[in-house]
């Protein structure tokens, strides 16, 4: 069976997206030894900074029988440096809407670009670039598998299926479309895109059921959730200070760190916790605002900021943790559920602290967070469960203090559902049910 996976987000870039289809391409070949797997990507400049390899993402690699890229093209230079110039991120679609006198002229300009609904010129570019690079190639493909985002492995997957109806086509999500923060009239263009470029999929999959997608009518829609890979799984170790870690990316108020600094700062004032043995360890590209968010809960003496760090890194600084903390946001068009950082962390066997904003209480995390042997506050509910996040800390604090280490009890067959090797196997059933008629 041959499969073509297009992804924008692969190895070896290192991105908590790249994980994904990395480890189900790698898991299925390991399972099923008769695939042959081609990955379609755009080229990556890897100069430490905006993009990075991830090393351990770059030794699955062996498990891709062919690696296509779409080397950068002189237009995608040209807006890239474009974009780069200018303070505001508006593609030239965006400046052409914005002179448009009326509802009715901007939606022909929409329609003219084979763009309605798709989110930044970027996409059109590579899209151009992956029918270019497809055309004089021998397409024997029995599958194709394209994952948002970015959208343009959408576009080219529903080009393929169109010219090859026989290809099994899955549409996979691992976030939504559209977006709350879009804006009325970019949400209204956006939530067309499921319905218009994704209607010839055999399958859509998506990480969590409540995932927003206004998929087509009769769509066949599953769940397909990320997760971790056993194999690189590190053993836990002993805190040698009290710390509570945090390795990603920080959305501003979006996602709020500051909560766990004002609990250390009320611990402090308690005088339950000796702040020069607790430490919250910041590691990512938004060092300035974990700063901030320290610095408005007066909580400096708590921050340690490590910059930008490898997967590999990030991992030991886990493995080495009191505490894993975990951000998300709950509101009507976005759901946090277990993310990619989540699945990191079930491999640490660590305590997680989940915080979560947004105005909708009772996220699903605050529902299973005692499968991961954790605790769950929620901003909406912030006088029920700050009470908890703050005990929680004093609790392993304590342990931690009186045994040296911490323990964690969980729920290791819920765990277990996780492991890319399982959801390697739901893809493999998938594909094997369409051709059986059963989809």
């Amino acid at each position: 069976m041959k499969i073509l996976i297009v992804s924008e987000y692969i190895a070896p870039l290192q991105a908590i997206a790249s994980i994904r289809w990395t480890k189900i391409a790698k898991y299925l070949k390991i399972s099923h030894s008769n695939i042959h797997i081609t990955v379609l990507t755009n080229e990556k400049i890897f100069d430490g900074n905006n993009q990075r390899k991830d090393l351990m993402l770059e030794k699955d690699m062996c498990f891709f029988d062919e690696y296509w890229q779409l080397s950068k093209s002189n237009m995608l230079k040209k807006y890239e440096a474009i974009k780069k110039k200018n303070s505001s991120s508006v593609s030239a679609i965006q400046i052409e809407i914005q002179q448009c006198s009326s509802k009715g002229s901007l939606v022909q300009i929409l329609k003219k670009e084979g763009l309605l609904g798709v989110r930044d010129i970027k996409e059109k570019i590579l899209f151009s670039q992956a029918k270019q690079f497809l055309k004089d190639r021998q397409f024997d493909f029995d599958v194709v598998i394209s994952t948002y985002g970015p959208a343009w492995p959408h576009l080219v997957a529903e080009r393929i299926k169109k010219k090859h109806p026989s290809i099994f086509w899955i549409a996979d999500f691992r976030d939504p479309y559209a977006k709350e923060t879009d804006g009325p009239f970019s949400f209204w263009r956006h939530n067309l895109f499921v319905k218009r470029h994704c209607i010839a999929a055999d399958v859509i999959t998506r990480v969590t059921d409540d995932l927003y997608l206004n998929e087509p009518e009769n769509a066949v829609v599953k769940m397909l959730p990320n997760g971790y890979d056993p194999q690189e799984a590190l053993m836990p170790l002993a805190p040698p200070i009290f710390s509570l870690v945090f390795t990603g990316t920080l959305y501003g108020e979006q996602t709020d760190l500051g909560v766990v600094f004002q609990a250390l700062k009320d611990l402090q004032c308690e005088k339950k916790i000796n702040p020069k043995t607790v430490r919250l360890i910041y590691a990512g590209a938004q060092g300035a605002i974990a700063q901030n968010f320290s610095k408005k809960h007066d909580a400096e003496c708590f921050i340690d900021n490590r910059g930008i760090v490898s997967r590999e890194d990030a991992m030991h600084i886990q493995q080495n943790a009191a505490i894993l903390i975990q951000l998300g946001w709950n509101n009507e068009h976005e759901k946090s559920f277990w993310t990619g950082k989540t699945y990191e962390y079930m491999m640490a066997n660590k305590p997680i602290l989940y915080i979560m904003t947004g105005n909708i209480p009772n996220s699903a995390p605050s529902q299973n967070i005692h499968h991961l042997g954790g605790v769950c506050y929620e901003q909406c509910r912030h006088k029920e469960t700050y009470p908890l996040l703050k005990q929680y800390i004093l609790d392993k604090y304590e342990e931690w203090k009186r045994t040296g280490n911490v323990s964690v009890q969980r729920d290791e067959e819920y765990v277990q559902q996780y492991s890319y090797a399982n959801i390697a196997e739901s893809v493999w059933k998938l594909i094997c049910s369409q051709e059986k008629g059963r989809v």
